[in-house]
């Protein structure tokens, strides 16, 4: 079926699109009137609360909400030893100065959560597994039986001691977190593996795409986003993508919406009239997945055909806009100017040019342009994931190139972010917890004898033994191990030869769910000796294993901890509850572990709660001078205090007690306006270029940046240029269609979800079902109505799900959210949960992204013979052959 789009059809999509922005609904927190009524424990009808005989505990929301960012605080109702109802921050409301760190349906739904039917209850064993015989054929689809921790722990121990004598420490796959991800994600039994001598880990994001490595290179600086004071600077605010709404709940929307009040309109190009768009812009403009590069490069035609860029701005403070102010050493025919203009290459990057590529018409181009170039202070946002896709490096220089065009760099209200409002990354940290994973070098383990995974890139030129350095690409990753290769030819020594017997899945890691290619996922794991997983839930990591055992969940640990994930705020949590079943901490697995193998208890594990407590509440700061960056002691803490945690430590004098933090569960640094918190990026720069010269090769700004281009072409997984170039790629992304997948695919985020978790909540499973989000137009031309079950498939895989046809989804393109938990008919192959890593081609770019934005795909009304019962109704997957 051809994807090409008539005119005609376009308009009329268009129509129906622009008609249904005002009858969309808005899924956000709770009216304030019931918000009131359950913060009163009042009931929906208004009956007198219920006595409450329990108490209230702080376990703020451990959902890693868009990387980092937005974590919020849950208070949780206790009785009995049992969490019964939950509410979130009730303080501060309407104030930027000290912004209420609320919990979307996510966070309040943690109670279902963590109570669970889905929960690893015991130490399992698959049925037909064994040393001698492990017939992993049968992953994913053998009996369970229940064992005890003395049994399962020594069947782990001795599968480990096996693996590294007889193949080393390069055969252990280390799907799990270490310390690297901070406290909420720090795995013990991950450090023990590393202080065995570590194992094959990755290198490359799944989260922050392209972004990383063009604005180092270009500006010099790292994620530098605008706070919410910052925010209220701008008349424009420019969104390319961001779903704040659904990816963080409403923190940051909630900041955008003040900026908006203080008169910045806001513009949202993205495929859907998502959450965040339906809220808060005043425009939408439709876009086809993948294809921002060619909207901004027929922008940027506009502006310079009309003499509309800061020309003086970008003469002074930038490198490789036009041929007068290139780089000496390079061809001067090679600048960005000539190149939109078609001066060499003949093919003019007009709006017309760029409507044929982005299907944005080339009048609304132009607009957008115009408006841009009129707004004296612009905020641009450039989504992660629009720099998901292949040579997503060009997406952000051509983001950077033109927020330069602008000209308002460096001045208040002007930025150009990837990372959206400073919440988890960039700028000044208002407020920070101390060291709860290694107490500032406390009983230290030594190095690993293979390093730890890198989440940037790795330079070839600094690594001195090739064979010593094995990280696979997270795009890959999978395949890599089925193949029993990775890497590329141009690769020092040309390609690595991997060879995995042992995988361990723990530390809340879904990776088999989370990967590209969940099906060969599978395979890679029914290829190894052995898989073993500490999950706190049976997902389809765990699933998929031979010995399986229960990890408490964060309600069940950590009691006291302070800990800090947002600039502006820091929780002190409490211990919810004790461990439900035969549930331990990763803690207790790791020293149990470590004694079996006749290694020092404190490999993994190098603290004890009460030392993890201490360093976290001592080494909590908070910044007294934004001028000198001076930080002091957060806590107070008194030799009492010492004591009672039963530690060495010495007493000191801070801004706070901990008791004061630990009865509110958070502590917030006060802001005001003109507080010297704020930060205007390049602020210094610009005032004085020669004095304050950015950390580029240069100096300037790299529009034109070799430098770049010639890092992530030294990985072979893409090509990209000096300057931002459209680039079409031969079986990715617009371009790339055939008659047989003539559609493109992009994942969004869902408030049903954080990643892969809380699929196992029926109330999110109910509210936010599963579908495969389509346009009237593609759905029509198909024949398939709304609920529909629809087939989904992609080179890699298939996929059911039901249809929801939107006026609002552009044509061309189909959504299916991330993170739902596969489940894999068994005779036909087909994924019915929903899965989109089973579509998603695992294709590595540039520096190591997962390039899956655009992944071509085909959907087509179902009549097979699989029935697919609504969300609500299917049951959770649970371990079959294990007895309550």
């Amino acid at each position: 079926m051809s994807n090409d789009l008539t005119r005609r059809s376009f308009v009329k999509w268009g129509t129906a699109a622009a008609g249904a922005a005002t009858l969309a609904g808005f899924t956000g927190c709770a009216p304030s009137g019931q918000e009131d009524a359950q913060k009163e424990g009042l009931s929906d009808t208004g009956d007198a609360p219920a006595e409450e005989t329990g108490v209230w505990l702080t376990g703020a929301c451990m959902n890693n909400c868009s990387c980092n960012a937005s974590r919020c605080l849950l208070k949780v109702y206790v009785e009995d030893g049992i969490p019964l109802k939950i509410r979130t921050d009730d303080e501060d409301e309407g104030a930027a100065k000290s912004l209420q760190r609320r919990a979307c349906p996510r966070g309040r739904s943690q109670v279902s959560n963590y109570l669970s039917p889905a929960r690893v209850k015991y130490p399992m064993k698959r049925k037909n597994w064994s040393p001698e015989q492990p017939n992993g054929e049968l992953r994913g689809i053998d009996e369970w039986e229940r064992i005890s921790w003395d049994e399962a722990l020594g069947y782990v121990a001795d599968e480990l001691k096996k693996c590294i004598e007889t193949y080393g420490n390069k055969a252990i796959l280390t799907s799990g977190y270490s310390g690297t991800f901070g406290i909420t994600y720090y795995d013990q039994v991950m450090t023990l593996i590393e202080y065995l001598g570590g194992g094959v880990n990755y290198f490359g994001t799944v989260s922050w795409g392209s972004w990383a490595q063009p604005e180092m290179f270009m500006t010099g600086l790292l994620t530098q986003a605008p706070d919410v004071f910052g925010l209220q600077k701008s008349d424009l605010h420019v969104l390319f993508g961001f779903n704040w709404s659904a990816n963080r709940a409403g923190n940051t929307s909630y900041q955008l919406n003040m900026a908006r009040e203080k008169g910045g309109k806001v513009i949202v190009i993205d495929p859907w009239l998502n959450q965040t768009a339906q809220a808060l812009a005043d425009e939408w403009i439709p876009i086809i997945p993948g294809t921002d590069t060619a909207f901004i490069l027929g922008m940027a035609y506009h502006q310079i055909e009309n003499n509309l860029q800061a020309q003086d701005y970008l003469d002074k403070y930038c490198v490789g806009f036009d041929e007068e102010h290139m780089p000496d050493e390079a061809d001067p025919k090679e600048n960005f100017k000539d190149y939109v203009l078609g001066t060499y290459d003949s093919e003019p990057k007009t709006p017309e040019w760029a409507e044929a590529i982005c299907g944005v018409p080339a009048a609304k181009i132009r607009e957008t342009a115009e408006q841009i170039a009129a707004a004296k202070n612009v905020n641009f946002y450039g989504a992660l994931s629009s720099t998901k896709i292949q040579a997503g490096e060009m997406m952000a220089q051509a983001f950077y190139t033109f927020a330069l065009m602008h000209g308002g760099l460096g001045k208040e209200g002007n930025y150009a972010s990837w990372q959206g409002q400073e919440e988890g990354a960039g700028g000044k940290s208002y407020v920070t917890a101390g060291d709860a994973k290694n107490g500032k070098g406390l009983n230290p383990p030594p190095d690993p004898l293979m390093p730890p995974k890198l989440i940037t890139m790795p330079n070839f030129a600094q690594i001195e033994d090739n064979e010593a350095w094995e990280c696979l690409d997270v795009s890959e990753y999978w395949q890599s191990i089925v193949d029993g290769e990775y890497g590329r030819d141009t690769w020092p020594g040309g390609k690595r030869k991997v060879d995995i017997h042992l995988i361990y899945a723990g530390g809340y890691a879904n990776f088999l769910n989370q990967y590209p290619n969940t099906n060969a996922a599978i395979k890679a794991y029914r290829k190894a000796d052995f898989v073993f997983a500490d999950q706190p839930f049976f997902n389809p990591s765990a699933q998929y294993c031979d010995i399986v055992l229960p990890a408490a969940t964060w309600w069940e640990k950590y009691d006291g901890i302070a800990w800090s994930l947002a600039h502006d705020s820091l929780y002190c949590t409490d211990k919810i509850m004790e461990p439900l079943y035969e549930a331990k901490p990763e803690s207790w697995i790791a020293e149990q572990l470590a004694e079996k193998m006749g290694v020092d208890t404190h490999a993994g594990n190098t603290m004890t709660d009460e030392e993890r407590r201490y360093y976290s509440l001592k080494g909590a700061t908070y910044l007294a001078d934004a001028q000198t960056m001076t930080y002091e002691p957060l806590f107070t803490i008194t030799q009492e205090d010492i004591d009672e945690m039963g530690v060495e430590g010495e007493p000191q004098e801070g801004l706070v007690t901990v008791a004061e933090v630990r009865e509110k569960g958070v502590f917030k640094m006060p802001r005001s306006e003109g507080d010297g918190l704020s930060t205007v990026p390049f602020a210094d720069y610009i005032a004085d270029p020669e004095a304050n010269p950015l950390n580029t090769s240069t100096g300037k700004f790299e529009i034109y940046c070799p430098g770049l281009a010639a890092q992530i072409n030294s990985l072979g997984f893409s090509s990209i240029y000096p300057i931002a170039k459209w680039q079409a790629d031969e079986g990715q992304g617009q371009g790339a269609q055939t008659d047989e997948y003539p559609l493109l695919l992009w994942t969004p985020h869902s408030l049903r979800r954080m990643h892969s978790n809380n699929d196992n909540v029926i109330s999110l499973r109910e509210a936010f079902p599963q579908e495969c989000f389509m346009s009237v137009v593609d759905a029509e031309a198909r024949g398939i109505k709304n609920g529909d079950p629809v087939l989904m498939t992609s080179p890699y895989g298939k996929v059911i799900r039901p249809a929801k046809v939107l006026p609002t989804i552009v044509p061309g393109a189909v959504a299916l959210q991330d993170g739902a938990w596969a489940r894999i008919d068994p005779e036909t192959g087909i994924d019915l949960g929903g899965c989109p890593n089973i579509l998603q081609a695992p294709k590595a770019s540039g520096q190591g992204v997962q390039a899956w934005t655009g992944t071509i795909v085909q959907v087509e009304k179902y009549d097979g013979p699989l029935t697919l019962e609504p969300d609500k109704n299917t049951p959770i997957v649970m371990p079959v052959g294990i007895e309550e």
